[in-house]
């Protein structure tokens, strides 16, 4: 496997390939060691053709396997894929470029990407039958050192797949910051398709909590309100009779029907 890459990353660099390696190889590096069967490259689409060309002046025997995002190459019987289109149509872009980590192979430097990207990729290419990009992911969580700012940049196109691997790393007592859990669930909240009849809900519920915060006979703005099928109101209060002009105000704005008035009066 070593040698193929070696050849491989030889071959891209005599030609001016940008490149970097990606999958299994590069989260042994990176994160935990683990069997792999191939070599990923990751290429930009522009350069897909040319690396493919290179691969094969240098003795590799190629095949076009997909032209939407996956080329092979073979020395012997090690397969190199050549990607141009990652999982999630994430792309070798300039900015992924600018972060590419370097490391050690038979006395070669290789480029190989970055954790938080490699974290990214690895979020979105999880499924049922390759459980091990999940764990990958968690690998290099695990192994520290993310540039969490960036990752978060990275991630918010896919912010929902990437939030629900920090939460995992969380339970599983991993090393993960608040502030880029807060952040993805504010991107991942604001991508949610909203029907009509949730904005609908949405809108009740703001137009609640002004009045909550406004009528004189109320003022309670840290009351919180909850609309479904039913209008719930909780929180503490410091009197009964604030209680009941709280479902004064209620009934007045959405009736009797729908109203549910959870509202605690604290024991003095």
């Amino acid at each position: 496997m070593e040698a193929t890459l070696d050849r491989a990353v030889a071959a891209l660099d005599a030609g001016g390939v940008s490149y970097a390696l990606m999958g299994g190889l590069a989260s042994a590096a990176m994160g935990r060691a683990r069997h792999t069967h191939d070599v990923d490259l990751f290429v930009t689409p522009d350069d897909a053709d040319r690396a493919l060309d290179r691969l094969a002046a240098a003795g590799f025997r190629t095949e076009r396997t997909d032209p939407r995002w996956l080329y092979k190459a073979y020395w012997s019987e090690t397969l190199v894929d050549v990607i141009f289109t990652s999982k999630g149509g994430v792309l070798f872009d300039d900015e992924m470029r600018a972060h590419l980590r370097r490391i050690q192979v038979r006395g070669r430097d290789v480029w190989t990407l970055s954790p938080e990207d490699m974290l990214v990729i690895k979020a979105l290419a999880s499924a049922e039958h390759v459980p091990r990009h999940w764990h990958d992911a968690l690998a290099l969580i695990a192994a520290g050192g993310l540039e969490w700012p960036y990752l978060v940049k990275r991630a918010r196109p896919h912010a929902p797949r990437v939030l629900s691997l920090l939460l995992y790393a969380l339970s599983d007592g991993l090393p993960v910051p608040l502030e880029p859990v807060q952040d993805l669930f504010e991107i991942a909240t604001a991508q949610l398709p909203v029907t009509p009849d949730v904005e609908a809900r949405h809108h009740l519920a703001a137009h609640i909590r002004q009045a909550l915060a406004t009528d004189p006979r109320v003022n309670e703005p840290e009351v919180t309100v909850i609309v479904d099928d039913d209008v719930v109101v909780r929180g503490q209060v410091a009197t009964a009779s604030r209680r009941q002009a709280i479902e004064v105000v209620l009934r007045e704005l959405v009736g009797e029907e729908r109203l549910r008035n959870e509202v605690e009066v604290l024991d003095p």
